[in-house]
């Protein structure tokens, strides 16, 4: 039927045959209409990404992908318009009332199997096609939004643009050149540079379209609007020396800026929220609060270290003070009609996807639907002679860059939210550093256009690097890039010489260093570009998802709060600094996707409305807290006043995720420092020398057993990797035992970090334990409350000027941070040298996260040469590649390094860590060199009988016990059977509780369950998983703590929801509906347990583990084994690693044989049970009822001989 090989690959006869079935059992099943569509819908999703599986395009949308394969497989247009209705249908479920649903089922059914026809060239069945319409949906032609119309190219000359347009799936004429008066503005603007970047399957925004003999005449044309491009991004490309895009690489390259105009400009904002919340605070209050939240950059800003240049910088702050609360405070009233302080916005966040930007305003003030905004600047404007006419020193002329910056503001107004011209009143931007700095901006079309032309460009050079590399980069040069032919001294003195410094360590790279740089360069522009748009293995992912997920898709995916209220208000005087939103109804379960500490954006609608978070400003923020009743977040900016905050009965309030995109500057900016750092250390990370050993270095503390690896640590003086499989100490012994060492020596200081927030919570409270003092980087929100007084921001309250902040960072041995907070604070090593840093979980760690912290330097001239000084001497990574590693966005095809220098580093895929890649250069005949490499074998959480699968599966049989108390227990005699005398009875007739009582380790079988219900869901499974908690819970009685006692792992966040409510129907059959505080608090203890996928689990333990696998069908497989890979001929099953080693006493696994076998690591599984006789294959209601047999007697050791093919390699 079609000649693509690759959909071809892709898409087999067996996937045909086995959606055809998932149709007809939609088509066929007796629900309502809404559940029907969900499940269609799901199924239209499902063949769609398998036949893209294997194609190395990214497409942003559900449109994107369907006309994809609509061209590959030559569809013929009515067909194509069929399966794009259907697309559109299911796109529109929520909108659409339940009869004109059913009306359209039949045909939505026919088009999602002639989808299936034509990408496998099979024929529905007779049995499906009974469900047929009998007739071709009739179309009737959309009208076309008179706003904004998504298409994508097919082809293009010099003057029009052929492409397939969305409401239709039609092809349209595009007129992009000088013919399109309203494109051109007569002739003042410019699009020919479209015909340079356009490729085929690109998207394309047309806004404001007239249509003039058939031919589409938009006012603007955006590229690839769904890559949200930042104002400020777009102005900063607007320099003196160049209007062009490629200034947007310099800047991304750039070291993180540290100078006086930046800790100025961030004054001048504290000012502005002072004036705008009318606090009156003195000039010493203000200068103490923001020295406090500015601990790290003012006192590593080499300006600040001159005692004239803070003399200056206190008297211009002081002015700037003056000004703005001159300018804003008595000026801003008397010049703004209807101006009221206390109806003021600051600095709200806004996305447009029609315009394909984003950013922050200042301030906003809005009031009748008129619009005023202010665009603070606190350096200098435009240059100006003295000598020309009406020159006033005290009256800045404004810099084209912030003239842009208004200009796109005053579009985005326009366009996006639909404000009239005459609505639009004041556009202003506030030149803190002139008495006279107040200046009205008037429209400036011209120079719109050419923001626009901006925006596009990057959106192009953007998508092209992540794509395509970095290379560009390399042909960079100051006189290159200098194409407004800038002279004189400003080019001379400053231009030229930033240039230089920046792009000069590329120039002098070695051939493995520019590959192993641009390398990583591509690929964390690709994770930025994926972040953005989305990956093609996951639905729902990146974060235009926010407008281009339906309502349905978001509350599927967990990835919206809706219909809230905002309950209360959180206030420091005046301010909102916090809100508390309660949910229409309270949620003993909840399934979303959100946790305390995510970044969200909030945002007001209409009751009976779709949230739209593009429609108006929205409110960045944090969440503090999640409860049944709502949740609570932190505003990232506190606001003047309640009544910013629409608060009528018609109005609700929606929470999703958000994205920033600072820590993509770090990552890019911590890579190029690579480039700059001292040739011993960029030798080390391109394995060109062998790390240093001193074995003269001997231990001062005694560490018992440990002793080995911490006098090896000690012996390495580059680096040094510890792995530490599960329940090993890698924490509590491995990395608390090296430090302690090193504070032997009286003058080291040592940092400690890790990737996640909690992991550095529990290196904190092992801190604590040890009465080892310590600061923490990082924000109040991220970090327990039991270690808030550790905090750098916390601290440094007790400190009045600089010098005393300076010697308490450098009094301090001890620092603790995650790896992105170090990032974000990289000037902390340029003011204090650490003689080691610990990395925990370096296994989850991406390299390109640790680069920049590995290079970090600082310079000195030694013989008139500039010379590299490490800031971190010695790193010891503590991780283990066996369990979880990283979450990426890329595919493993994306990811690959073809390069064959980096493969000789063993760099092969940019997904390992950087653990990973030096274990196989440390990887020897014998397994690893024991100078570089030491491994936790002794573990003392699992119960040895739990722990004989994972050992001999996952870690080749080098594990054993402690052995703990808990590790040896003859079967039957843990803390479930401690209360026999009281639950004889129990203990003899449930069988459950029996069948604890005979197996550590136990796999039930679940029964095949119909694809009527949804896939990610599976009743029977819960329903035995909560019969097995209430058995647990009735057992240990008093004993049962939610926190430690039970734990369930499922790979889908549907189930948990299921299993949520299962366990409260099986309590309410147990102990009935009782209202007692006692009922009560039973019912709160089995609510509480956690339920989570398993990448949530890493890092914790449960005396009892209970596994729910919940797949139901073959492909599912794919998702609960996406982590698996091959090592010393074992197939290492990562997920499957965490979740069973997560088991202190008892390790319970429900499933579906007949699916899992299809994987030979499950199979093996399963075999495993049966060969320990603790293989259970009851009946749903009779395993509930513990009315079964169970396998008397321990089989352990049986098992042990009879198991695997990997147990007879070892």
């Amino acid at each position: 039927m079609h000649s693509n090989n690759t959909i071809e690959k892709s898409f087999t006869t067996e996937h045909a045959m086995l959606f055809f079935k998932e149709i007809e059992e939609v088509a066929a099943g007796y629900f309502d209409i809404h559940a029907k569509y969900a499940m269609l819908r799901d199924v239209f999703r499902r063949v769609v990404n398998q036949a893209l599986s294997q194609t190395s395009i990214n497409f942003i949308g559900l449109f994107a992908k369907v006309d994809y394969l609509m061209k590959q497989l030559n569809v013929p247009t009515s067909k194509a318009q069929l399966i794009h209705d259907t697309r559109r249908m299911l796109n529109a479920i929520h909108t659409t009332s339940g009869d004109e649903l059913a009306a359209a089922f039949p045909y939505d059914v026919k088009a999602t199997a002639l989808l299936v026809e034509l990408l496998s060239g099979r024929t529905a069945p007779e049995s499906l096609s009974a469900y047929f319409a009998t007739t071709d949906r009739k179309r009737r032609w959309g009208k076309l939004d008179a706003n904004v119309l998504r298409c994508i190219v097919n082809s293009w000359d010099d003057v029009y643009i052929y492409a397939t347009e969305e409401q239709n799936a039609t092809e349209i004429k595009i007129c992009y050149g000088r013919q399109n008066a309203y494109l051109w503005l007569n002739g003042k603007g410019d699009w020919s540079y479209l015909k340079q970047i356009l490729h085929k399957d690109v998207q394309l925004n047309l806004v404001r379209i007239r249509i003039e003999d058939g031919v589409y005449m938009p006012e603007l044309i955006i590229y690839e609007p769904d890559y949200l491009i930042d104002i400020t991004a777009i102005a900063s490309c607007f320099e003196t020396y160049a209007e062009s895009p490629y200034v947007s690489l310099v800047n991304a390259v750039k070291p993180q800026p540290n100078t006086i105009h930046i800790h100025l400009g961030n004054l001048a904002g504290q000012f502005l929220d002072e004036t705008i919340h009318e606090r009156h605070s003195t000039f010493n209050e203000s200068i103490i609060s923001f020295f406090h939240n500015n601990a790290i950059g003012l006192t590593s800003c080499d300006d600040l270290k001159k005692k004239p240049v803070v003399e200056r910088f206190y008297k211009e702050a002081q002015q700037q003070q003056r000004n703005i609360e001159r300018l804003i405070g008595e000026v801003l009233p008397q010049e703004v009609d209807e101006y009221d302080n206390h109806d003021v916005v600051l600095e709200p966040t806004f996305f447009s996807e029609v315009l394909g930007i984003q950013g922050r305003l200042d301030l906003l003030h809005e009031k009748n639907g008129n619009v005023t905004i202010i665009e603070q600047k606190s350096g200098k404007g435009a240059f100006v002679p003295f000598t020309a006419d009406g020159f006033n020193p005290n009256r800045p002329e404004p810099q084209e860059k912030h003239l842009v910056q208004l200009s796109l503001y005053r579009a985005l107004f326009n366009y996006e939210f639909g404000k009239r011209a005459d609505q639009l009143r004041h556009f202003m931007l506030l030149y803190s550093k002139y008495s006279e700095g107040l200046v009205s901006i008037a429209s400036m079309p011209e120079l719109t256009l050419r923001a626009i032309r901006m925006r596009n460009l990057l959106a192009w050079l953007h998508i092209d690097c992540a794509n395509n590399g970095f290379g560009i980069l390399r042909s960079l040069t100051p006189d290159t890039l200098n194409r407004n032919m800038l002279s004189g001294r400003l080019w001379d003195e400053w231009v030229r010489p930033e240039l230089e410094r920046t792009l000069n360590p590329i120039r002098m790279a070695t051939p493995l260093e520019l590959a192993y740089y641009l390398r990583f360069m591509r690929f964390v522009g690709k994770e930025h570009l994926l972040s953005k748009i989305g990956n093609k293995t996951k639905d729902d992912s990146g974060f235009a998802a926010v407008w281009l997920d339906t309502l349905e898709d978001k509350r599927a995916a967990g990835n919206i709060y809706e219909g809230l209220t905002i309950a209360s208000f959180g206030e420091n005087g005046d301010a909102v600094e916090s809100l508390q939103l309660k949910f229409s109804e309270a949620r003993s379960v909840d399934t979303s996707n959100f946790r305390t500490g995510d970044i969200v954006i909030v945002y007001p609608y209409s009751l009976g409305c779709v949230p739209n978070a593009c429609a108006q400003m929205v409110n960045r923020a944090s969440i503090s807290d999640i409860t049944e009743e709502g949740v609570e977040v932190v505003l990232r900016n506190s606001q003047t006043d309640r009544r910013v905050f629409d608060l009528s009965e018609d109005v609700r309030w929606a929470i999703e995720h958000d994205m920033f995109e600072s820590s993509v500057k770090s990552l890019y900016s911590g890579i190029h420092s690579f480039l700059s750092a001292s040739k011993e250390r960029r030798d080390l990370l391109l394995c060109q020398r062998e790390p240093t050993i001193d074995e003269s270095q001997k231990l001062c503390g005694d560490y018992g057993s440990f002793n080995t690896l911490v006098a090896r640590a000690k012996q390495a003086r580059d680096i040094f990797l510890v792995i530490g499989p599960p329940g090993t100490g890698k924490t509590s012994f491995g990395l608390l035992n090296i430090l302690k060492e090193e504070l032997t020596t009286p003058a080291a200081n040592v940092v400690l970090l890790s990737y996640t927030n909690r992991a550095v919570d529990e290196i904190c409270s092992k801190l604590v334990e040890s009465n080892i003092d310590f600061l923490r980087i990082g924000s109040e929100l991220n970090c327990d409350k039991a270690f808030s007084d550790h905090l750098l921001c916390n601290r440094a309250k007790d400190c009045r000027n600089a010098r005393a902040v300076s010697e308490l960072i450098a009094n301090t041995r001890v620092f603790c941070a995650t790896t992105s907070a170090l990032n974000a604070n990289i000037h902390l090593l340029k003011i204090k040298h650490f003689d080691l840093a610990i990395i925990d979980e370096s296994s989850q760690i991406l390299e390109p996260h640790l680069i920049g912290l590995l290079a970090a330097h600082t310079s000195t001239t030694q013989n008139s040469q500039l010379k590299a000084q490490n800031s971190i001497s010695r790193f010891v990574l503590i991780g283990d590649h066996k369990q979880l590693p990283a979450v990426v966005q890329q595919t493993a095809e994306e990811s690959r390094v073809d390069e064959p220098e980096l493969h000789a580093i063993n760099l092969t895929d940019c997904r390992l860590s950087l653990f990973e890649r030096l274990l196989k250069w440390f990887k020897t005949a014998e397994g690893y060199d024991p100078r570089f490499v030491y491994m936790l074998t002794h573990q003392g959480r699992m119960h040895q009988e739990i722990a004989e699968f994972p050992n001999i599966e996952f870690y080749g049989g080098k594990l054993s016990v402690v052995p703990l108390p808990h590790q040896t227990l003859p079967t039957g005699t843990d803390e479930l059977t401690k209360l026999k005398t009281q639950n004889s009875k129990l203990k003899i007739q449930n069988g459950i509780v029996r069948m604890l009582n005979a197996h550590r380790i136990a796999f039930i079988a679940s029964p095949h369950v119909d694809n009527t219900t949804a896939m990610k869901t599976n009743q029977a499974e819960a329903e035995m998983i909560a019969a097995t908690v209430m058995q647990i819970y009735r057992s240990t009685a008093d004993r049962f703590d939610e926190a430690q006692t039970v734990g369930i792992i499922v790979p889908y966040r549907n189930q948990i929801a299921t299993i949520r409510s299962a366990i409260d129907a099986a309590y309410r059959t147990m102990y009935g509906d009782a209202d007692s505080k006692q009922a009560e608090a039973q019912r709160n203890k089995l609510h509480n347990i956690t339920i989570d996928t398993v990448e949530r689990y890493q890092g914790s333990q449960r005396d009892y583990i209970i596994y729910g696998f919940t797949v139901r069908q073959r492909y599912q497989l794919d998702f609960l084994t996406n982590n698996t890979f091959e090592e010393d001929a074992m197939r290492i099953d990562r997920k499957l690693n965490v979740a069973m080693t997560r088991a202190r006493l008892h390790m319970l696994m429900v499933g579906n044989p007949e699916v899992l076998r299809q994987d030979e690591t499950f199979s093996r599984l399963i075999d495993f049970a049966k060969h320990s006789g603790a293989y259970y294959d009851i009946p749903v209601d009779r395993y509930c009822a513990g009315d079964f047999p169970v396998n008397t007697g321990n089989r352990f050791v049986s098992a042990q001989i009879k198991t695997t093919d990997n147990i007879k390699k070892t």
